[in-house]
């Protein structure tokens, strides 16, 4: 008889499949022999993704989420495999500066859950081990959904948990407190966290919450020079205390000081940057050693700069230095920095201006942002970068005749996730062709769009139409872009903020096509591509489409967006893609109320479903052989 596999087992298997979904899910080019195998591959790979997350999905039903329940008792053995498990589901890496996550929405239930038990067994050190890692949790999660800023919530909820946390980190931090804390290690824990709490505060705008950022970061400074400290925690690396307490300082000001720090506050973070300068004159090894220090000169420029201590013109030479000395592959934190903080500050510095030397400047910007993030070694690097490469895309400049916003959007997608590249396109060539065989036989429902109001207008704007279709259908996914981590969670069910989460992508698309001129007419598909066509269900539930000018264009995408999904396996879904028949049958049960009932007209025609099943077959096959194509054309031409 095979003896019951361990708990302990359990969770291995789970963190040994989820590296694998990693690896399955962003397979490294050099591993295909052409574009064919690319495209066979990939969709072997979702099968076997499938499989393993049909195992996961088991493990945390039948093993994880009992023990999750407040009810249950835990024995010593199970809180220490727990704790285990939470670990090695944040900590992959060997070094702090490439450091990822497997899993932190589940890590962050396991450290709530041991935070909540050894509160009641009054067990400090696990409690402290437990608080450590909510803290990093919520940093994580915060990170995550601040690029959401239609559902601001959402990123207030972690903001405000992880507050609670430090604040229990920073009380600690009382002398007569800390002295009770049982070993050195648990008293250098509560410095390191009291002192990361600082972190919390990066993408606020709230004055009253500025001044406190700044507070918090004053009184670490008296307790990094305070004998008291330094005697209480035997052999704690004060100097790197220091530095990061110092590099906080500096990145108070990220993206063109948006946190909107006054003059007086300005002044203060630039003596920050003097002290910067005499440690680092003291401590040079520091540079190519330490996470982080790489980037010094050009954060402490800055300072000075917003402080009124450096004119423009010398501000932008360091920014050009500091970008012409970069490392293109380099993805840890200091490449990030460089590649993508660099470039986004010259955007903010720019401001739309638009000299000759600009547009180049912008120009190669893009270019260089772009081979970055096609460069990814896999998803292991996606944290740092989109910290950053999300307020690319939220600042984005178009540049007309060099680069538009859905040409940048689409190469970002196409280097962050293939499948949803792709994705895109067929929704493109998918809407395009039912709105030809519309405009054929039913142009009338088309009246409206590109303000046509005959049917005469319609014919005469055909081709128009068509383009409009086609564009609007291949930006409907853009939102995506700003919650690739949650898009990318294949290995298990989305917890329901993470459904919240994928449901903000409409309204988010929405927001970034409004922003840009050559966008802004297809905003509207975007954020209705969810909704039902009787406005009975979907999302967001305050769009009303049935209001909307472009109704019929939105109800057009809709379609093809639920036709690619159903009839394609990668990145999509973990079983057998349907046949057009099957979906077609789907929309009829759904006519009236999901699908539009003229659609289910359209899709029964003969001459239709010829032209989607030759789309659904060579044309994805041709989509995956250009996607493949792109990529390796970039990576190529880059080595």
């Amino acid at each position: 008889m095979q003896e019951p596999i361990s708990q302990q087992d359990e969770f291995n298997k789970f963190i040994e499949r989820m590296a694998k979904i990693r690896d399955l899910s962003s397979p490294p080019l050099y591993e295909f022999d052409d574009a064919e195998d690319y495209s066979k591959r990939l969709r072997k790979n979702f099968e076997t993704i499938g499989k393993l997350a049909a195992e996961n999905r088991k493990m945390l039903d039948e093993v994880l989420y009992p023990l999750l329940d407040p009810m249950a008792e835990l024995s010593n053995d199970q809180v220490e495999e727990m704790s285990d498990f939470g670990e090695k589901l944040m900590n992959v890496a060997n070094d702090e500066a490439d450091f990822e996550n497997l899993d932190i929405p589940i890590m962050a239930l396991v450290a709530d859950r041991l935070s909540e038990d050894a509160k009641n067994r009054d067990d400090i050190c696990n409690l402290l081990r437990q608080m450590d890692a909510e803290l990093m949790a919520c940093y994580c999660l915060m990170n995550m959904t601040e690029r959401i800023s239609t559902h601001r919530a959402l990123s207030e909820k972690y903001l405000t948990r992880g507050l609670e946390v430090g604040q229990f980190f920073i009380n600690l931090l009382k002398k007569e407190n800390l002295l009770t804390v049982p070993s050195m290690e648990l008293r250098g824990l509560v410095l390191t966290d009291a002192r990361f709490v600082s972190a919390f505060y990066e993408h606020v705008t709230n004055p009253e919450l500025n001044q406190r950022n700044l507070d918090l970061l004053d009184l670490m400074r008296k307790v990094a020079e305070d004998p008291f400290y330094h005697n209480s925690v035997e052999d704690f690396d004060w100097d790197y205390f220091t530095f990061r307490l110092l590099q906080y300082y500096l990145q108070c000001t990220d993206n063109g000081n948006f946190r909107g720090f006054t003059g007086e506050q300005l002044d203060h973070i630039a003596d920050m940057a003097d002290s910067m300068d005499r440690f680092m004159d003291a401590h040079p090894d520091y540079v190519g050693g330490v996470f982080g220090a790489e980037a010094y000169p050009f954060l402490t420029a800055r300072n000075r700069f917003y402080a009124g201590r450096m004119d423009e013109s010398a501000y932008r030479r360091i920014l050009m230095e500091a970008y012409e000395n970069r490392d293109p592959r380099s993805f840890g934190a200091d490449g990030n920095m460089a590649n993508v903080l660099v470039p986004l500050e010259m955007m903010t510095l720019l401001n739309g201006k638009r000299t000759s030397r600009d547009r180049i400047l912008l120009k190669n910007l893009y270019r260089n942002l772009s081979a970055y993030v096609f460069h990814m070694p896999n998803a292991g690097s996606l944290s740092f970068v989109m910290e950053y490469y999300t307020g690319i895309i939220q600042r984005f400049y178009e540049v007309p005749s060099v680069i538009s916003f859905e040409d940048f959007a689409l190469q970002t997608l196409a280097a962050l996730h293939p499948p949803t590249y792709v994705h895109s396109l067929m929704v493109g060539q998918l809407t395009e062709c039912l709105c030809v065989h519309l405009l054929e036989v039913d142009p009338e429902r088309l009246i409206g769009v590109l303000d046509t109001k005959t049917v005469e207008d319609v014919i005469a704007k055909k081709d128009a139409i068509l383009h409009f279709a086609y564009h609007a259908a291949v930006c409907h996914d853009f939102g995506k872009i700003m919650i690739i981590d949650t898009i990318l969670v294949y290995g298990r069910h989305l917890l329901d903020f993470e459904f919240d989460i994928i449901k903000s992508h409409p309204e988010v698309g929405y927001e970034l096509l409004s922003q840009h001129e050559s966008t802004r007419a297809y905003a509207e598909v975007a954020r209705g591509h969810h909704r039902f066509y009787d406005d009975s269900r979907g999302y967001p539930e305050a769009f009303k489409t049935s209001e909307s000018k472009v109704k019929t264009i939105i109800d057009l995408v809709m379609c093809a967006d639920c036709m690619d999904a159903a009839t394609d396996s990668v990145g999509r879904s973990y079983s057998r893609g349907k046949t057009l028949t099957e979906f077609v049958a789907e929309v009829e049960e759904g006519a009236g109320s999901r699908y539009a009932p003229w659609l289910l007209e359209l899709l029964q025609r003969n001459d239709v479903q010829d032209d989607l099943r030759y789309l659904l077959s060579n044309g994805r096959d041709e989509t995956y052989r250009d996607t493949y194509l792109l990529l390796k054309g970039v990576k190529e031409k880059e080595n």
